[in-house]
């Protein structure tokens, strides 16, 4: 890399502008960012160094918006924002690059992001180590002012956490050494911020209670702000003391929320509260003759009223729990379930109760998910972007194959976006590479359907066995049936694909039917759960939900499988969840920041692929890419899957035309289908559709099957066979 560098011309923008070229030379020659910083480094002055890191930063942030679409995916480009604000870009440099590259639409998503990331996003732990040092610096070195500006400076609401705590530690220190009261009103007269003037107005009433000498509150505090006697000036509290300035207790809190309902004419008593890592909850007991939906909408309501004294900013959720009605108020200092402190991974695995990462519920206990479970077997979820469906995701992933060997549990992985679940590619536990589109998710998925098969053959072969957990029971761990967790993320744009939707909706419905049971479970999620997407038939036959924060109410109702259900439009994001299977259960989910511990998830990932597997797998003889070959062959171009016998309940449409003369046998799984719709009130049309994939566009395959179920419910209503 060559560096045109001249110490004879001072003019540092030339300097500036010479370096930026020799840069874009470098880097269109192949050369990596280190490289370049290592030449420059080499030949020219420290401050250099500095500009060539942010020309690097710049051009990097610019190559990922630089390609050929006319409209960026919201959560892509959400996603490049969020990496360039971690690395350091500042937000000139972003917004000068978007208004470049995005429509105004997306421009103006772009800021609305930035100032959202800055507020809500976790900081790293040498950024919050870096952070307190600075404030360390500035209080050794400058008034406590000067601490208050820096403070108010800062976006990031964690962040400001930690001033605040460096604020009561140094406010503490000013009271011991006998500051007088009008030091501190001055003090939180200065300050813009609420907090921080609630702090120093607490201190001026601890130092009027050890004076003695009564100061008029209502003349130093404004009315916003509630301050009670300290207790007592004990050194070894009065910090806390200073902290509690305006922070009701949880049961002053519930009082003051009951007295507002009654406002409302709504009867209610205080109960109990709990502390959450994401909400603090509160529950009453309404009155007698008091209907819930009396306080199911009043969220907003509980904003205006209470808005200043809970810190509350979006609605509380409210739910029907035993003994009572919930309030979930939202913390301004939430907390993140950290993957990395919740498992260590020694000891043995059990290898008879495969489970998934849940999350941390309101009491601070973490709650797994049993995929061993009848209540659970296969989960629907969904959310809209930035509502921790990926972590969830992830977090599972990242479980299954560290705690369990492959022997164990094997994963079918889809993932169309092609960014959440490639880090997973080459692990032995995936009995195929990632599905990164419809074709090969149609594949993955008619692979599972003839899996399940052989298991249930090797089933019969045995007396008396039904389940996976049967087989195990009786032959684990000399020989184990591994089960199989099929994961597919974005379902919505594999079912709204026209050339495979039909191939991959019916090999869900059968595997929903019944692959559980042989220990294939689907994990099947989506940011729009569009009920003319996701057939009725397949959400219903999810006996487990987990429901993400959606944009829309009725979104909630789809993946909850209630139609009154919208709760999850008032969840939090950034893994707040609802975990529905017999009751609802509220939930932070995991954090597995491979952004931003990367060294820790490789690790993982490392000991997934080495770790020992002791035991023996159970195999079907069923290879995946050996299954593709002989199941499709080169003329089969369509991508469709061709039948192997005429009474195959579901065939592929293809099949049919040309051969009229068949007879159709009506197996079980399809009867009790037929009757099920039939009885929900399905027209005739509805119903072949949604058992046989067929619509009147088929020709005489479609008046074939349609004659075929119009006979069967015919001979079902007149008490004859129902075999034809």
């Amino acid at each position: 890399m060559l560096l045109p560098y001249n110490d004879n011309n001072t003019n540092p923008e030339f300097q500036k502008q010479q370096l930026w070229t020799a840069i874009v030379q470098a880097k269109q020659d192949g050369l990596d960012n280190e490289e370049i910083i290592e030449n420059v480094r080499e030949a020219l002055p420290e401050i250099m160094v500095s500009y060539a890191e942010t020309v690097l930063k710049q051009i990097d942030f610019r190559a990922k918006l630089s390609r050929p679409v006319v409209e960026f995916n919201l959560e892509f480009l959400f996603q490049v924002i969020y990496e360039s604000v971690i690395a350091g870009t500042n937000d000139d440099e972003i917004l000068s690059i978007c208004a470049e590259h995005c429509t105004l639409n997306q421009y103006e998503f772009v800021r609305y992001a930035l100032e959202y990331i800055h507020l809500n996003r976790m900081p790293s732990q040498w950024e919050q180590n870096n952070v307190y040092q600075k404030m360390i610096e500035i209080v050794s070195i400058s008034p406590i002012e000067s601490l208050f500006e820096y403070i108010e400076s800062i976006k990031n609401i964690y962040l400001k956490h930690i001033g605040y705590e460096v604020v009561q530690h140094n406010l503490y220190n000013l009271f011991l050494k006998n500051k007088p009261i009008s030091y501190f009103t001055d003090l939180a007269n200065k300050s813009k911020d609420k907090i921080i003037k609630n702090y120093c107005y607490r201190t001026a009433v601890l130092v009027a209670r050890a004076t003695d000498k009564p100061i008029a509150l209502k003349q130093a505090v404004d009315g916003s702000i509630i301050l009670k006697e300290p207790k007592g000036l004990n050194s070894e509290i009065a910090n806390n003391e200073i902290a509690s300035s305006n922070v009701l207790t949880m049961g002053q809190a519930g009082e003051l929320l009951v007295d507002t309902l009654e406002d409302f004419n709504i009867n209610a008593k205080y109960v109990d509260a709990k502390n959450g890592p994401t909400f603090n909850r509160i529950r009453v007991k309404l009155g007698r003759g008091v209907s819930y939906k009396k306080v199911e909408d009043i969220g907003n309501d509980l904003v205006q009223q209470l808005g200043e004294e809970l810190g509350l900013k979006v609605a509380p959720m409210v739910s029907v729990v035993p003994g009572g009605v919930v309030f979930d108020i939202p913390r301004l200092d939430r907390q993140f379930a950290y993957f990395r402190d919740y498992f260590t991974f020694e000891g043995e695995p059990d290898i008879y109760s495969v489970s998934i990462p849940g999350g941390v519920d309101v009491d601070g206990t973490y709650v797994e998910i049993p995929l061993y479970s009848d209540n659970v077997t296969h989960i629907l979820g969904g959310g809209r972007t930035r509502g921790g469906k990926s972590q969830f995701e992830k977090a599972a992933i990242l479980y299954l194959v560290r705690r369990y060997p492959p022997s164990v549990v094997r994963l079918a992985l889809s993932d169309v976006k092609r960014v959440t679940f490639c880090k997973f590619d080459g692990l032995p536990h995936l009995v195929a590479p990632v599905a990164r589109d419809a074709a090969s998710t149609a594949n993955l998925l008619d692979y599972l359907v003839e899996e399940m098969e052989l298991r249930y053959q090797e089933f019969e072969r045995h007396s008396s066995i039904e389940t996976i957990a049967q087989y195990n029971s009786r032959f684990a761990p000399d020989c184990i049936m591994p089960r199989v967790i099929c994961l597919i993320d974005e379902c919505f744009d594999l079912l709204s694909d026209d050339n495979y939707c039909d191939r991959i909706e019916t090999a869900l419905m059968k595997l929903l039917a019944k692959a559980g049971g042989a220990g294939i479970h689907v994990l099947l999620y989506t940011q729009r759960p569009d009920k003319n997407v996701i057939d009725p038939l397949i959400r219903s036959n999810f006996p487990a939900k987990t429901a993400f924060v959606t944009t829309r109410p009725e979104d909630s109702c789809i993946i909850l499988g209630d139609d009154k259900d919208k709760r999850a439009v008032y969840l939090l994001g950034y893994g707040d969840f609802l975990y529905k299977t017999t009751e609802v259960l509220r939930l932070q989910a995991l954090y597995v920041a491979d952004d931003e511990d990367p060294e820790y998830f490789q690790q993982l990932l490392l000991e997934a692929k080495n770790q020992n597997d002791p035991y023996t797998a159970w195999k079907s003889g069923l290879d995946f890419d050996e299954f593709v070959v002989s199941l499709y062959g080169e003329s089969n171009d369509n991508g469709k899957s061709k039948a192997t016998t005429a009474t195959k309940t579901k065939q592929s449409k293809t099949d049919f035309e040309g051969s009229f003369s068949f007879k159709v046998q009506l197996d079980e799984e399809a009867r009790n289908s037929i009757m099920n719709l039939h009885q929900k009130g399905y027209q005739l049309d509805e119903i072949v559709k949604a058992v046989f994939n067929l619509s009147r566009q088929d020709g005489r395959s479609y008046k074939k099957f349609r004659n075929v179920v119009e006979e069967f419910l015919n001979n079902f209503k007149g008490g004859g066979e129902d075999d034809i």
